[in-house]
């Protein structure tokens, strides 16, 4: 059996990989103790806290107004450089769901952070690119 000492010492270095990958603002959460760590077990989801379910439910504001956001991504160019906007804003998948809400973009219940970014990107970037292509292809 594994001494528990040497047990606890594997845990710290994977904590401590993990944390040291984190960006900045999520380190200064962890630091304020706005943001917490949580064990969640392998498949499982993370036991509710005794706060109750609106507490978890709660999301930071967005970094920027979501008018400032929507004109950001209206001027963008590409879908690539969208995407890579959306990703500089360091925006949670709490806040991407939010944003889309507002935009009008439908999404699936069980989406991950980059499905959300695509679909907000395709929404607003792609219709206005796919809609531009195809005025060019009728001039012509």
């Amino acid at each position: 059996m594994t001494d528990p000492a040497d047990l606890a010492h594997d845990v710290l270095l994977k904590i401590a990989a993990f944390v040291k990958s984190l960006p900045a603002d999520q380190l200064a959460d962890l630091a304020s103790g706005e943001a917490k760590l949580t064990l969640v077990p392998r498949g499982g989801r993370a036991a509710a806290s005794a706060a109750g379910p609106a507490a978890s439910a709660r999301t930071r504001p967005l970094s920027r107004p979501v008018a400032e956001i929507e004109t950001m991504l209206a001027e963008i160019g590409t879908r690539a450089a969208a995407v890579q906007y959306l990703n500089d804003e360091r925006l949670t998948v709490p806040q991407l769901r939010e944003l889309a809400k507002v935009l009008g973009v439908a999404l699936p219940s069980k989406s991950t952070k980059e499905a959300v970014t695509t679909k907000i990107v395709d929404s607003v970037v792609g219709r206005r690119l796919d809609s531009s292509a195809i005025d060019r292809m009728v001039a012509r």
